[in-house]
């Protein structure tokens, strides 16, 4: 019996992959998102190195990163929120 859940857990692991895979298609026809990309990297190159444990983790993941795209792409073009990058100054000594 061990063996057939396994390979039941091995089958929804795929499927489940395969599920991400066509949203990330699905998507992406919204435009780019660094969230996509960093998804179908880890769903393709990161997953064949991984064993099933790596696996659980990666979906997980991807599972974020979905959410991450979907929520991006409800925003529109010109309120998505860029991190505006200064540089820190050191503290300026208060005149006593």
């Amino acid at each position: 019996m061990p063996t057939t859940s396994y390979s039941q857990h091995a089958i929804s692991l795929l499927s489940q992959r395969d599920g991400q895979i066509t949203e990330i298609t699905l998507l992406r026809a919204r435009g780019p998102s660094s969230f996509l990309r960093k998804a179908e990297t880890l769903l393709t190159r990161h997953w064949a190195r991984a064993d099933w444990q790596g696996r659980e983790e990666i979906l997980r993941t991807v599972r974020w990163l979905l959410g991450m795209a979907r929520l991006e792409a409800t925003n529109p073009p010109g309120e998505r929120r860029t991190v505006k990058r200064t540089k820190r100054r050191g503290r300026v000594p208060i005149p006593a």
